[in-house]
């Protein structure tokens, strides 16, 4: 459980006695196997991530090519599909509300840098649209620069900030002088050092996005751990509806002092708690917006996700299951 506002001592006092009953050990929801093929193959198991996902569609996604947030996309979609980047998540996320792509595919989480929090607050900020599926992807921040970059010389690092946050210690031990620049994906950092021509700037991004713009790996996995993982929400204007998917998203607005109350009657059907964000509601004080994803062994069946949905100052966001890379 992870919490942006709270410290995790101060988090940890507030919600054990609640969670106590949804403490007990989290189990991944097992994918598919043929969670990126095509509909057809999967008619057998109705809670597949991809079950009602049709055999061809539009995909907005954070470009542009090469970010991990591709890499997600084809894992969950397969490649059968119309992929659109876009510049931005919200811009995603409007391309699925204005209704020119059916899905978009947004990054939330990592197990390094924690919650993206503008991410987060677009989607609880876009309206009519349901989450109908998760994607856990295995990040391997990899340091690039044009041929022949001489790390001696380098200046500048460009990255996403989650991709500058991920490599933080290997950048202190190794390039500690080094500029580092925000860019608004990994792949626009790879394609900005790409184009520049300057061999004493370096990206932080995919491996794929070395070969897609001419660069040279020059270290790989700079996040130094083999436990750097980044969670990712498919959004849709169109809820699932069937039965049994292993995990569901609430959006619960109220004040610090209620969320135990919340998580204690969301947990009631038997779910266990996955993650808490906060963030803030914006017109007072000790106000939050909460995104809390649950799992439940056996699926939420429909009764639970209209419980879930009649629990106070809670709205449901769609019930799915993950796919893990």
């Amino acid at each position: 459980m992870r919490a942006s506002h709270f410290s995790a001592s101060l988090l940890a006092l507030v919600l054990s006695a609640t969670i106590a009953g949804c403490a007990s050990p989290q189990t991944t929801p097992t994918p598919s196997a043929q969670g990126s093929q095509p509909q057809q193959s999967q008619q057998a198991d109705p809670t597949s991530p991809t079950a009602e996902i049709p055999d061809s569609t539009t995909v907005a996604y954070l470009g542009p090519e090469g970010t991990y947030t591709e890499e997600a996309t084809k894992l969950f979609f397969g490649t059968n599909d119309q992929l659109a980047p876009q510049e931005s998540v919200p811009k995603a996320l409007e391309a699925v509300a204005a209704g020119t792509a059916s899905y978009a595919v947004i990054p939330q989480e990592n197990t390094l840098g924690g919650p993206v929090t503008d991410y987060v607050d677009a989607l609880l900020a876009q309206k009519d649209v349901s989450v109908v599926g998760e994607v856990v992807l295995p990040i391997r921040q990899t340091l690039m620069g044009l041929p022949g970059t001489d790390l001696s010389k380098v200046t500048r690092v460009v990255s996403h900030k989650q991709g500058l946050q991920q490599s933080a210690a290997w950048l202190d031990g190794n390039l500690p002088s080094a500029e580092r620049v925000e860019a608004k994906s990994t792949a626009a950092a790879a394609q900005e050092v790409a184009s520049a021509g300057d061999s004493t700037s370096v990206a932080i991004a995919a491996p794929g996005a070395a070969s897609l713009y001419g660069l040279e790996v020059l270290q790989a996995n700079v996040s130094l751990s083999d436990a750097n993982k980044t969670r990712f929400y498919v959004v849709s204007r169109t809820a699932n509806t069937r039965e049994g998917y292993g995990c569901a998203l609430l959006a619960a607005t109220c004040s610090a002092s209620e969320l135990p109350r919340v998580l204690d009657d969301a947990c009631a059907g038997g779910a266990r708690v996955v993650c808490v964000h906060d963030r803030p509601e914006k017109s007072s004080l000790g106000v939050y917006r909460y995104q809390i994803e649950l799992e439940r062994d056996g699926g939420f069946t429909s009764t639970e996700l209209d419980r879930l949905a009649r629990v106070k100052d809670v709205s449901c966001l769609g019930g799915f299951s993950r796919v893990e890379g």
